[in-house]
């Protein structure tokens, strides 16, 4: 399955910073946007693998689609 989510980045004397909207809990720094992005990418993957380790057997995941205003 391939999800898109976005990052939203900052730009710093220091580097670049981001946060992925979606799942408020990712916060990413890197020195520039490709280390940043792959930054990212990994936390994304890092969130979903916790997740599923410890949800509970019994559970399962529903994709939905919601319509909302811009």
């Amino acid at each position: 399955m391939t999800r898109k989510y976005s990052l939203v980045m900052e730009s710093g004397p220091n580097g670049f910073s981001g946060y992925v909207p979606e799942l408020p809990s990712i916060l990413v720094t890197g020195s520039s946007v490709d280390e940043l992005t792959r930054r990212a990418t990994e936390a994304i993957q890092v969130y979903w693998e916790v997740l599923r380790a410890e949800r509970s057997p019994t559970s399962e995941t529903r994709e939905i689609e919601v319509e909302l205003p811009v």
